[in-house]
């Protein structure tokens, strides 16, 4: 394929790109259950829309050559650090959840470097349901990634956590929530082993910063203690494309202090073109990502978000008890809006139930867990979709049942690339 010789006009690009589109999953009518954190087309527009104002600007000219974007960073990093716990903290917008786990653990593994007691083979300790973004982490920074047993709620095992501590233990992490099981490990408990040791101590929170929060303060039972307010956390990651709802590609990673913000920034000062200083991995980053960030936040405000997340914990609930209805079982206490289910009955197939509700247009994401689990992902638009898809999982389960069948596909995010 070769870029095309004559361009082609605008209204025929756009009909081609609608065109291209026509076989995806149907994520606006609430049939896809992961990927796709979106409210409604009002929110979609006005994250295109203030996306577009800055389209055409670069972060890496953020509060200087375009004041406005460092203006407007500030707000999202402040109010997060403050609905976190740690208003004096410090923070930048990153590309998404594994550039913030990368640039949390890299202040962890530069501070050691500094006070000269990094171990000649450093190791990071995670719970085994810890996001892969700790392995790319580790692959590119040379360290060693050990993974600890979960319990039998789905949350890290203390005990075991502690055990893998070593002297050649640099950082330790927990999730709020893991992704997996959308269940929130003992951050307090994690985070003290973490402290005893004298070791960093990172919460991924890609996916529960902006929504743990909100339930807590609107009263919600079950939701632990996760953020700064922890004393032991010394990093945090937090994806506002997630549940803080603004435009793909917008992360953050927190500090406790500047301190440590420093320790993860890059200085290249040996470039012939001058001096290159960036906080993050990325040297351009996306003004439009930025503004789209801030205006979300504007949009709601807290009053908006408690709303949403108070309604989205409700309709999780509803959807929690349709599984349950048709014969499986919620893995562990999840708080919030996302979770694992496996089934009641050795002779269901879970997987086999996915296939036929693909065959019915509902993509559900499969999982290799022990046991064998499928995993929902909760947003506003899933609540249209509740009693279609009640009808349709009660159908896709007879169907299993009637004819034993048994699934040879394990996992969404494993299929093989040509």
């Amino acid at each position: 394929m070769e870029i095309p010789r004559a361009g082609s006009s605008r209204d025929e690009v756009l009909r081609r790109l609608a065109e291209a589109g026509g076989n995806d999953a149907r994520h606006r009518d609430g049939r896809l259950f992961a990927l796709v954190y979106g409210i409604d087309d009002e929110h979609t527009q006005l994250l295109a829309e203030s996306y577009g104002m800055y389209i055409s600007t670069n972060g890496l000219g953020a509060g200087f050559v375009f004041q406005s974007l460092g203006r407007l960073e500030e707000e999202v990093i402040g109010g997060t650090l403050a609905l976190l716990g740690n208003p004096d903290g410090a923070g930048n917008i990153t590309s998404g959840g594994t550039e913030s786990i990368i640039m949390g653990l890299r202040a962890a593994k530069e501070a050691r470097k500094a006070a000269g007691t990094l171990p000649a083979a450093p190791e990071i300790v995670v719970p085994a349901s810890a996001h892969p973004a700790f392995e790319k982490a580790c692959a590119l920074m040379d360290l060693r990634l050990i993974r600890t047993a979960l319990g039998p709620d789905t949350t890290a095992d203390v005990a075991a956590f502690r055990a893998a501590l070593t002297p050649d233990t640099i950082a330790m992490a927990g999730s709020a929530p893991s992704y997996p099981y959308g269940t929130v490990d003992d951050i307090p408990a994690l985070a003290a082993v973490a402290a005893e040791a004298g070791v960093h101590f990172h919460t991924d929170a890609c996916v529960g910063a902006f929504a743990l929060p909100w339930l807590r303060r609107a009263g919600h039972p079950g939701i632990p203690a996760f953020d700064f307010s922890v004393a032991g956390v010394r990093t945090i990651s937090a994806d506002v494309h997630k549940y803080g709802f603004a435009a793909r590609g917008t992360s953050l990673v927190l500090y406790r202090d500047r301190a440590l913000q420093r320790r993860a920034t890059f200085r290249l000062g040996t470039w012939v073109g001058g001096p290159y200083v960036t906080p993050t991995l990325a040297g351009s980053r996306p003004g439009g990502a930025i503004a789209a960030a801030w205006a979300v936040m504007q949009r709601l405000g807290q009053e908006g978000y408690a709303r949403l997340h108070t309604a989205l914990r409700q309709t999780t609930e509803a959807y929690m008890a349709t599984v349950e209805a048709a014969g499986f079982r919620v893995l562990g206490k999840p708080p919030m809006s996302l979770f694992a289910f496996a089934s009641a009955d050795p002779a269901l197939d879970p997987n086999a139930v996915a296939d036929e509700m693909l065959a019915r247009g509902w993509m559900i994401l499969r999982q290799p867990t022990d046991p064998p689990s499928l995993h929902l992902l909760l947003t506003p638009r899933h609540a249209q979709a509740l009693d279609d898809f009640r009808r349709d999982l009660g159908a896709a389960v007879a169907a299993v049942r009637a004819s034993g069948a048994r699934s040879g596909e394990t996992s969404t995010y494993t299929r093989p690339s040509s």
